[in-house]
């Protein structure tokens, strides 16, 4: 069995002591003919869209519990803490999920009843050759699945089963995610894991062949345009006003940076594309805080207060010094108080977690960028 693992990879770290200077920025004839020609539609060469990815049969059937009973899906995104998890559509790829039962909730808090699943398709032109039959980065996936002739890694584990492969330049990403996989869990409890990507199968093959047969304007999805930086914890993350939200001395960070690494499962070559990074607060008397920065990904947060799911589990807050077209987010983990708080700034997504201090960080940052 293999095991599959969906956060924000750990890669590169350097201790420092920071002291900063730069500031946040903060934002960025139609032809005529006299014969009768053959038009082509709009919708032939406009980019796919999820409904176009793969049949909604494959989708449905994906869901199928141990007896064979076929629920519906919706169209839904799972809530995540993780940037990584939004970013995808951010690089030009297309990110399309489906749920089936009551919605995930609370990502930090997960109920032992639940029977909601989630399924989602991403698809990141242009990784294919990055790609690699890995299922967490720990070594090769063996053996390969061949489906629709393309030969692709295939496992399951927490938090559920995927189907990883390249199709023509992009990196083609299938997940299946359930509450407590494996050992409580409600929808697919008596089934293998090789039941379960065996009814993931059809759908992949049939996501391939959309894409095999798709013309190159149809996957071709806009995307940021990022400016890549070096990460550092300085600018408005400088440690004076960081310490001081935090209500000690001082601080240093520990880095842990995407950048030099060598992404071999999906997450980690979206993190390294996007540049996301994440440095760690070491302080006498202050455990378990982060931050995550993703530069020019504020979209992820407008993404976060409009999509359903993760709007109803992650509670818009209103942070101080925050502008117009900003917008914040905040979870927090019951009865631990260790918070998150996700917010924009300009046009940089900035994810703060922290035991008891998530807002008064986010608030610093904001004001150290002003």
């Amino acid at each position: 069995m293999l095991r599959r693992t969906l956060i924000l990879p750990i890669v590169s770290l350097a201790l420092v002591a920071l002291s900063g200077c730069a500031a946040e920025p903060v934002p960025e004839p139609s032809a005529t003919s006299t014969t009768s020609p053959t038009a082509t539609p709009a919708a032939a060469t406009s980019p796919l869209s999820c409904d176009d990815i793969a049949a909604p049969g494959d989708i449905a059937n994906v869901f199928a519990d141990p007896a064979g009973t076929v629920p519906t899906p919706v169209a839904a995104m799972q809530p995540s803490t993780f940037l990584v998890e939004y970013s995808v559509p951010a690089l030009g790829g297309l990110s399309c999920s489906w749920r089936v039962g009551a919605a995930a909730g609370n990502p930090m808090d997960h109920q032992s009843d639940s029977d909601w699943a989630y399924l989602s398709v991403k698809v990141l032109p242009g990784a294919a050759d990055t790609w690699a039959p890995n299922d967490s980065g720990a070594g090769p996936a063996d053996p390969l699945t061949s489906i629709g002739g393309i030969e692709a890694a295939t496992g399951c584990g927490d938090p559920g089963c995927f189907i990883s492969a390249p199709v023509g330049d992009a990196w083609v990403e299938i997940t299946l995610s359930t509450n407590s996989f494996g050992t409580r869990d409600v929808r697919f409890d008596g089934m293998t894991s090789d039941a379960i990507v065996a009814q993931m199968t059809p759908l992949a093959a049939s996501v391939y062949s959309t894409l095999t047969d798709a013309e190159p304007s149809q996957v071709a999805w806009p995307a940021v345009a990022l400016t890549p930086r070096e990460p550092a914890c300085t600018g408005a993350l400088k440690p004076q006003g960081i310490a001081m939200a935090l209500g000690v001395d001082s601080l240093e960070y520990e880095i842990f940076d995407s950048s030099n690494m060598n992404p071999v499962y999906f997450d980690g070559f979206v993190s390294q594309a996007a540049g996301l990074f994440r440095c760690d607060v070491r302080a006498d008397g202050v455990l378990g805080t982060s931050i995550h920065v993703g530069y020019g990904l504020a979209g992820i947060v407008d993404t976060m207060i409009t999509e359903p799911d993760s709007q109803a589990a992650l509670s818009p807050i209103v942070l101080e010094g925050a502008v117009e077209g900003e917008h914040a987010v905040q979870v927090c983990a019951d009865p631990s108080g260790y918070c998150t708080v996700i917010f924009s700034l300009g046009e940089s997504a900035y994810s703060v977690e922290s035991v008891s201090q998530a807002v008064a960080v986010a608030e610093a940052i904001i004001a150290q960028a002003r």
